[in-house]
């Protein structure tokens, strides 16, 4: 891959997030600005470590193509039994919800992370 959306369209499908719309919800952002990353237009830093943490890649990856793909703290782990109960009501939860629900939900997550490590 020697371009930086083709990295970015690898991570994707890698993650499991084939539809740019939902990379763009997850973001933030509008469908047509991850369609323009995807041709290698530009993109500011802020809005690559954004995409990196959404993806769980490596920035230098994104950015050059060296390195290992996953970022350091997105490489799967066994996961405890906190984190499977977790991961299993975010499972109903994806389920059971609403459009809005969910989207508040992950409005609420996303802004106590933003506290813990802002961009």
């Amino acid at each position: 891959m020697r371009t930086r959306g083709e990295r970015m369209v690898k991570a994707m499908q890698l993650r499991g997030m084939t539809k740019q719309h939902a990379l763009a919800f997850a973001m933030g952002v509008n469908e047509s600005t991850v369609t323009r990353w995807k041709n290698n237009r530009a993109m500011s830093v802020d809005h690559a470590v954004l995409l990196c943490r959404t993806l769980g890649i490596s920035l230098d990856w994104l950015l050059t193509g060296c390195g290992d793909m996953d970022a350091p703290d997105h490489r799967r782990q066994r996961p405890s039994n906190d984190d499977s109960s977790f991961l299993s009501c975010m499972r109903r939860a994806e389920t059971a919800l609403t459009d809005q629900s969910r989207a508040l939900l992950v409005s609420f997550i996303d802004s106590v992370l933003a506290e813990r490590c802002p961009l």
